[in-house]
This record gives C-alpha cells, sequence and structure tokens, in this order.
C-alpha cells in the first residue's frame, strides 16, 4: 500500500483517544485546506498483534483491505492509510462509538440507524456475496450529523475464503452475545441474522410503543424469527426492512431522500410536492440533525419542484408561529447554517443561484468570521463569472455583507469622501429643534437618516398633529437666527467618519452671519446716538408736529425691527426733542447724486453694496391742510434708517441729495404736489 501520509499534509492528530481496543486507538484529526478544515478521525494500531488468528495478518490492514474495497454510504467511508514507523494509520470521515453515545440519541435516529445498518449488511451479504462475522455495537460508528456506519471489517471474509475453520477460530475474538451456539452445527448459515436480533434487543430494550411505533413487535420478531432454532426458517435480511419498524413515515421520508438518484422523475415531483407538509408532523430538532444534509444535497437543490415547494421553507428560517418556515432560528442556526457553509464551495451555477436567492434571510446566522473567511472569497469569486445573472445576485448579497462586515472590508479600503451633503444646515428640524447638525449617513436596516430630518411628501401627519408645534414658536424659543445658514460650499467634506482618507479641508468663515450681525450692531449703535428727520420749519407748528409724528413712527419702525429694551428706547425719544448736529457731523455722508464716485473715498466704498437687497418700507406723505401750496417733504428710506431733527434754518428748497451708506441710500428732493393731494409717481428718485 505504500505511504500515502503526503495525501494528509499538514494532519494534526489530538492527543487524547476517544476509544481504545484490543486492536487500535481512535483519535480525533483535522487537515486544513485553502477554504476550511476537514474534520477526520484517525485508526492507530501496532503493526504485531498477538493471537493466533492474526497471525498472518494484522486485524487494522485487513479492515483496511476490505474497506478501500467495498464501498456504500452506509459503511464507515475510507480515506487514507499509511505506516508511521511500527505504526499503521487508518484516515476515516469523523465518527465515535455508538456505545459512548447510545444514551443520548433520540428515538427516531434509531430507528434510522438500525435501518442503514440493516441496508449495509443486505448490501454486503446479498450484492457483494461476503460475510460479515461481527455484528455488534462495537462494530457501529455515529457520524457529526448523526448517522449510523457500520464498521468491525477485520471480520469480514468472502464466500471463497469462508470455512467451518475459520468460522471456529474467530469465535475468541468475536462478541460472545452474538454467537450462535450451533452455528458450527449449522455449518455457519444464519450467523448474520442471529447477531443482528441481538445487538437490536440489547438497543431496543428499554423502549416500548409509546417511544418507537411498534418496537414490541419487533423484539418479538427477533426472538421467534431471527433467533429460529431452525436456521431455513429464519429470514433474509433484505425481509426485515417489510416490517413495520422500518416503515414508519419518517423513516420513508429519509430512505427515499437516500435512493433519490434511483427514483423516477414522476416519483420525484409527487414526493416533493407534499415534502413540506409531511416534515411539519415530527419534531423540527431531529428533522434539522437527521434529513439536514439531505435536504440541502446536490440533487434536491437542483431538482426543479423542490426549488418550489421544499427549498424555501429550508432555507428561510422561523421568523414567528405563522411563518410556513419549517426551522426556528436556533435549529437554523445549529443544524442548517454549517450545511449551507459547506454548500457555498460548490461549484455549480444553478446551486449557487439558489442560495443567493434566500441570502438576504440567513446571512445574519453567520458569525462575522464564517462571512469574512468563508462566504465573502466564494461571493467575490462569483462576480468574476461570466453568467450575467450570477454575477447580478451576487452583488446584491455583497450589499447584505455591508452592514455587516462594514464597506472597507467587502469592496476594500481605499476609498475617499466624494459626496456632501448639500441640505441646509443649522435649521432644526420641526420635531427635534435641539438636533445636531444633520448626516447623510443611513441607519442600516431601518431606512432613516439619523438626523430625522422630514422626508418630502413622507412623515406622520398624526404625530406632528399632535405636537401642534409650528416652526416659527420653535425658532422663537430655541433662539435661532430667521435667516438659513449658507449652503456649504460645493465638495466641502463634511463627515470624515466614514471615510478611509482623511482629505484637508479649509474652513469658510461663515461671511454672510458675520456682515448680519455687524450690520445689526451698526445701526444700533447709530440709532443710540444720532437720528435722522425731514428738514422742516421751526416757526411752523404743523412742521414741528409733522416732525414729530415722523420721529415717533421711525422710532417706532426701529424698536419693531431691532426691539431694544425700555431704557434704551426712552434715551433715543429724549434725543429726538433735545440734540441738535448738523448733518455733516453724523457717520452718514452726503454726496451729490451725479457724482457719486468723485465726492467718496476709498475708504467709504462699499464692496458688497449690490450684493445686499434694499429692503424699503412704504413711503410716508404728510399733507399740511393749512398750506396747500407749500412744498411737501418726501421721506423714502428702507426700515434700517430713522428719522433725526433738524436746525430751522435749514430750507426745504435745498438741492437734490443723496445719502450713501453701507447698506442703504436715501434720496431727498423737493417734489411739487398733484391737485389731488399725491405727488408724481413718474418722478425720479
Amino acid at each position: 500500500m505504500g505511504n500515502d501520509h503526503s495525501q494528509l499534509k499538514g494532519l494534526e492528530i489530538s492527543r487524547k483517544a476517544i476509544q481504545v481496543t484490543d486492536y487500535w486507538s481512535l483519535y480525533n484529526g483535522e487537515i486544513p485546506t485553502d477554504s476550511t478544515v476537514s474534520s477526520i478521525s484517525i485508526f492507530q494500531g501496532e503493526t504485531l498483534v498477538t493471537g493466533q488468528f492474526w497471525t498472518n495478518q494484522n486485524p487494522l490492514e485487513r479492515a483496511i483491505k476490505n474497506l478501500k474495497v467495498y464501498r456504500h454510504p452506509n459503511i464507515l467511508k475510507f480515506i487514507a492509510a499509511w505506516n508511521k514507523g511500527s505504526l499503521k494509520m487508518l484516515a476515516t470521515e469523523r465518527c465515535r462509538p455508538l456505545a459512548t453515545c447510545l444514551n443520548i440519541i433520540s428515538d427516531v435516529q434509531i430507528c434510522l440507524g438500525l435501518r442503514n445498518v440493516l441496508c449495509a449488511l443486505i448490501f454486503l451479504m446479498e450484492q457483494a456475496n461476503v460475510r460479515h462475522l461481527s455484528i455488534s455495537i462495537s462494530s457501529i460508528y455515529v457520524t457529526e450529523d448523526g448517522a449510523w456506519r457500520l464498521a468491525g471489517f477485520e471480520h469480514l471474509w468472502t464466500n471463497g475464503d469462508f470455512n467451518l475453520n475459520l468460522l471456529e477460530k474467530s469465535q475468541p475474538y468475536r462478541y460472545p452475545k452474538a454467537i450462535d451456539a450451533d452455528e458450527l452445527k449449522n455449518k455457519g448459515l444464519g450467523v448474520e441474522q442471529f447477531a443482528f436480533a441481538v445487538m437490536c434487543e440489547e438497543i431496543l430494550h428499554n423502549k416500548t410503543d409509546s417511544n418507537i411505533p411498534a418496537v414490541e413487535d419487533f423484539k418479538a420478531y427477533c426472538a421467534t424469527h431471527l433467533k429460529h432454532a431452525n436456521v431455513s426458517m429464519r429470514p433474509k435480511l433484505s425481509a426485515i426492512l417489510l416490517h413495520p419498524l422500518f416503515n414508519h413515515d419518517f423513516i420513508l421520508i429519509h430512505s427515499f431522500l437516500t435512493e433519490l438518484p434511483l427514483k423516477s422523475p414522476q416519483a420525484k415531483q409527487e414526493f416533493f410536492t407534499g415534502l413540506a407538509d409531511r416534515l411539519r408532523l415530527f419534531d423540527p430538532e431531529t428533522v434539522a440533525e437527521q434529513m439536514g444534509s439531505l435536504l440541502l444535497s446536490r440533487i434536491v437543490l437542483l431538482d426543479t419542484t423542490a426549488q418550489l415547494c421544499v427549498t424555501p421553507f429550508i432555507l428561510r428560517p422561523k421568523t414567528d408561529d405563522l411563518s410556513a418556515a419549517l426551522f426556528a432560528a436556533k435549529i437554523f442556526s445549529t443544524y442548517i447554517i454549517p450545511k449551507i457553509k459547506q454548500v457555498f464551495c460548490v461549484p455549480d451555477a444553478q446551486i449557487r443561484l439558489t442560495l443567493l436567492e434566500y441570502f438576504p434571510a440567513y446571512v445574519d446566522f453567520f458569525s462575522k468570521e464564517d462571512l469574512k473567511e468563508h462566504i465573502l472569497p466564494q461571493l467575490l469569486l462569483g462576480i468574476k463569472d461570466t453568467n450575467d445573472v450570477l454575477v447580478a445576485k451576487t452583488l446584491l448579497c455583497l450589499a447584505d455583507l455591508v452592514p455587516v462586515l462594514g464597506s472597507a472590508v467587502v469592496i476594500g479600503g481605499n476609498r475617499s469622501k466624494i459626496f456632501a451633503d448639500g441640505r441646509p444646515q443649522g435649521v432644526p428640524d420641526q420635531t427635534m429643534p435641539w438636533s445636531a447638525v444633520r448626516s447623510i449617513t443611513p441607519v442600516i436596516g431601518s431606512g432613516e437618516f439619523l438626523s430625522g430630518s422630514p422626508i418630502p411628501g413622507g412623515g406622520d401627519r398624526a404625530t406632528a398633529t399632535e405636537n401642534n408645534v409650528s416652526f416659527s414658536s420653535i425658532v422663537d424659543s430655541a433662539g435661532f437666527n430667521f435667516m438659513p445658514e449658507r449652503l456649504s460650499p460645493e465638495g466641502e467634506d463634511i463627515d470624515h467618519t466614514n471615510s478611509d482618507v482623511e482629505l484637508e479641508v479649509d474652513e469658510w468663515s461663515d461671511w454672510e452671519n458675520d456682515m448680519n450681525e455687524h450690520t445689526v450692531n451698526h445701526l444700533i449703535n447709530n440709532d443710540e446716538h444720532e437720528i435722522i428727520a425731514p428738514m422742516g420749519n421751526d416757526n411752523d407748528p404743523s412742521t414741528n408736529s409733522e416732525i414729530a409724528t415722523v420721529a415717533n413712527d421711525s422710532v417706532t419702525i426701529q424698536s419693531s425691527v431691532l426691539r431694544p429694551d425700555n431704557e434704551e428706547l426712552e434715551k433715543i425719544r429724549r434725543k429726538v426733542s433735545t440734540q441738535d448736529e448738523n448733518i455733516d457731523n453724523l457717520d452718514i455722508k452726503t454726496q451729490p447724486f451725479k457724482k457719486p464716485l468723485e465726492s467718496s473715498t476709498a475708504g467709504d466704498m462699499d464692496f458688497f453694496k449690490d450684493m445686499e437687497p434694499v429692503i424699503q418700507k412704504a413711503n410716508v406723505l404728510l399733507i399740511d391742510t393749512e398750506k396747500p401750496t407749500d412744498n411737501i417733504p418726501l421721506i423714502s428710506a428702507s426700515k434700517e434708517i430713522t428719522a433725526k431733527t433738524k436746525p430751522a434754518t435749514q430750507e426745504l428748497d435745498s438741492p437734490k441729495t443723496m445719502v450713501d451708506g453701507s447698506r442703504f441710500d436715501v434720496k431727498v428732493e423737493t417734489l411739487e404736489a398733484s391737485e389731488d393731494g399725491w405727488d408724481n409717481e413718474e418722478s425720479e428718485w
């Protein structure tokens, strides 16, 4: 056989033995591969074994030889064998002795296990024409998925090698209770039926019909038929399969899935149509443990009827009591997810498309380590395929991985902040005026934004009605500015939290708000010292009353806009009647209207004049009913201009002047009133 150790490169064997017999010791082993780690079992035995029966051949070597020749789904799977010094090594699928776990196996598993062993014996005796002389509990092993496997092949002989001398010499090395006292007298006939009956009685000795249907009848069947004194009356092993114990509905479903490649297309269609309803009648954990691998096998996933009637209920976990899925979240995570992980490595387009179809339903059940090390590499491999449908579905599944692993893991870390939030900032939400600066980063899975900003055309109107808070009241109470803040510069990187590459962005000063604040402060300071009023005649009492009226109106306009306190308002009113200054001493300079650039200096130039809107109040017209022929002064100013008294020596027919300030224009001219008392609307200003 040679040294096959190279086939298991990187093999790691545990130090603690699981089973120790006269022939070998059983250990667990692991083989690292490119994408996963394979779990195996290692049988390690001495080359030389004492005993007359094993002088010509080592028992482990004989078992290796038979396992390599006879292959069956219910026979322990051979992987490799090699020599290591004086030791003989055998690697098989991961398994454990039945005797170590018999007490924790469910009743359904026992029925399935006995049937698996029976099918393996039928294959060996009726098809391979060999004899198995060591049928007992010690010859049965259980795999990781709970399936029973037949072993003990050191006592497997062909019909040509079998004889009474061999049968007699092997008796000391076989299980004593499984030996028929009359086997030599009967020339070795019915040895397997007798041993199988003994094994079933030992396994089912504490079981009743309440546990397993027809179990009591099967015990009687073993005692009367399989152990019949007349060897010719003992039934064939294939006839035992007709007993009701092995025809339970769960057993039939399991056997059909196992023998699925042998079934006709019509039988498959009928079977898969009602399979989901039949499985709901059994314990979900037992179904997942015993049939999980079969339900996710290649032949089931590729069947058209199964894709419609079975697969949706397997690959979707049960979310509530009304869900049609078969398995709850805990069972799904324990038994189904490991199978899906294995199937993901199958390079079949149809199988991969089926798994991708339901990927959003079970992606959250994978651990982050499995997603990163196993699922993500398979998805990245799928986007390189030439099948456009496969690539499209794979990209959708990659998007589902972003909330779990992060975009840096899924698409790489070489990213930068490209898109900025161009929405107005600083104005609070109607329902959350205290919210912080808004972000465009969504809460993954909820479909909402962190800022809680309202969506156009959406929102809960009932909630808004209950709050009953207007936007203006929120702004007044919170102290926010009426003018919205300047929009962020185009391309500005507002939030760096999700950016892998930090970009240096110049901070733009809020020049608009600074200018507004400077202008308001400047007007308040001017109002504390100076008030502009129309020029009139001190000797005319009506003119003085008109001046006072205009002054009071101006103060009212100013107070409504700037809202000074009571002390400042009283101070301004006293200055209206007492202060007497020349207009040349004011901060507001007058200049000829026709030559504004020649009289202004470089320091008085307002470079932002054309950029600011001039909001003017309605024109105020005062008419003296006693002197209709006199010229009537007309005042036009914005809400920032206030009236100030003028000395009596000033003449009303003064030349046309224009007052130029940083944010307003004032022009005063003498106009003739029309016959109806209104000025000419076509006059120039």
